[in-house]
């Protein structure tokens, strides 16, 4: 059993949808999420100093042992994820 026929149910169906999507386009965004809520807990200090430990580790490492790097044809494994 349709429940939308004849041109006036559909003209107000219509009607309520452009209104829910103008609503949704336009709503306050001022929400920080909840990956800034409590980033005041952050150590900076150690975070730099655990970078900076991954990095020389890294720059030491040669290149045939690298984790990550055994990817491609015939390897029978995926390429790893790429850094941003």
């Amino acid at each position: 059993m349709p429940y939308f026929t004849g041109p006036v149910p559909v003209v107000l169906l219509a009607g309520v949808l452009v209104v829910a999507l103008l609503l949704w386009l336009f709503r306050d965004r001022s929400y920080p999420g909840p990956r800034l809520h409590g980033a005041d807990e952050i150590d900076r200090d150690e975070l730099e100093e655990a970078e900076r430990e991954v990095q020389e580790l890294e720059a030491a490492m040669p290149d045939e042992e690298r984790p990550g790097d055994d990817w491609g044809p015939g390897t029978g494994r995926p390429r790893p994820p790429t850094r941003l």
